[in-house]
């Protein structure tokens, strides 16, 4: 059965729950109703508005889409072992695209009796920077402590509104401050021109106090997402390892790790210029298009998944046919830890689903691991997949 059958038949339960299935409708479920007893099990299971109302799955406003979820997860689960193209894992496919309300149906059930070692310390990561100013000082940013634009200069208060480094203390300085998110942090920045930055996990910004007046530029590494405040003839410029991109207002996401060898601009709203720094030729991106610079300083545009692209900023994981490996390199930064492939193949395995960034590793594991193709076994900061 694919996704969308199964998507299918959900719907048809819902709406038999809600007694609104037309003729054709009904002869369409009860097929699939007397196809298994499992199917039939599930179907009488289902009928009833209060199993989905003790499972939190059903408010007061009789929500039919969160119903659909949760008949989807049953459906699906009968599923696990069957195939999808490529070697991709159709349970896991269809798992991980549920809501996360929807998969805690049998969570508890399911890992009644297993233990994961250290797993249960791993934490999501939360709001945390610190920040090195251009006179050598550095100051520990957090959701108790923050940095604040106040009448066009940074001040940082503490939860009680009191400075600690007034704002006048920067006030007409150019030198560069550097914010550095660590990894298990994530930092909303707003500078002083009036754009915000959000900077994600093992993530650098180098910005001045104040722009020049000819051209705001700052430096990064790593991934951020950026709303910059639009001002005509005033360019707003960002460098990287791997190329810049030059824009006057819009909305984009940047990501330029190390690691990963290139530099990547997925453009949500407005127009961004990208260059590498071997030309002077600029490519054009229009919303819902990705640029990418390799290490070749090629330029490559394609259609961009911009949901994908910038869920961590709305503190989601979304994966759409993304390799467990790309998938763990997220956790990685997220969490905190380091990834040991005890299979190499499992590397490859497609997923796509999404999860809350606030929920803790063990419940990102579990998610995963219903599709009974990967496990996890971890010891301190050390996850071991195979």
């Amino acid at each position: 059965m694919e996704y969308n059958d199964i998507y299918r038949i959900a719907t048809l339960i819902v709406k038999s729950i809600k007694k609104d299935l037309s003729e054709e409708e009904y002869r369409e479920l009860d097929n699939w109703r007397n196809g298994s007893e499992r199917n039939r099990q599930l179907y009488q299971k289902y009928q009833h508005a209060e199993f989905f109302r003790e499972r939190s799955l059903l408010d007061e406003s009789d929500s039919s889409e969160r119903i659909r979820k949760g008949v989807r997860m049953a459906i699906a689960k009968k599923r696990r072992r069957a195939l999808w193209i490529k070697t991709v894992s159709y349970a896991a496919c269809l798992v991980l695209c549920l809501s996360v309300g929807a998969f805690l149906f049998f969570q508890s059930d399911y890992y009644k009796g297993q233990s994961h070692g250290d797993i249960a310390f791993i934490k999501a990561g939360d709001s945390k920077a610190i920040l090195s100013l251009f006179d050598g000082s550095e100051y520990c940013l957090d959701s108790q402590i923050s940095l604040a634009l106040v009448d066009g200069d940074y001040a940082i208060k503490d939860k009680n509104g009191t400075y600690i480094l007034d704002k006048k203390e920067t006030k007409n300085k150019k030198g560069e401050n550097k914010l550095f998110v660590p990894r298990n942090g994530k930092y909303e920045i707003t500078l002083c021109d009036g754009t915000k930055v959000w900077v994600n996990s093992d993530s650098e910004l180098y910005y001045p106090s104040a722009f020049a007046s000819d051209q705001r530029i700052v430096k990064a590494r790593g991934e951020m997402y950026f709303e910059v405040s639009h001002h005509d003839n005033w360019p707003f410029i960002i460098e990287t390892d791997y190329g810049r991109v030059e824009v006057k207002g819009t909305s984009f996401n940047l990501r330029s790790y190390r690691e990963e060898k290139k530099l990547v601009t997925t453009l949500v709203q407005g127009k961004v210029l990208v260059s590498s720094h071997e030309t002077e030729d600029m490519i054009e991106l229009h919303p819902g298009e990705t640029a990418v610079v390799t290490d070749n300083q090629e330029i490559d545009v394609v259609t961009a998944n911009v949901q994908e692209a910038i869920s961590w900023k709305d503190d989601m994981f979304v994966f759409r046919s993304s390799t467990l490996e790309q998938i763990m390199e997220e956790a990685a930064r997220w969490y905190d830890i380091r990834i040991v492939w005890v299979s190499e193949e499992r590397r490859h395995t497609l997923f796509s689903g999404e999860l809350p960034r606030s929920k803790d590793f063990i419940d990102f594991v579990r998610m995963i691991e219903l599709t009974e193709k990967v496990s996890f076994s971890v010891k301190g900061r050390t996850v071991y997949i195979d």
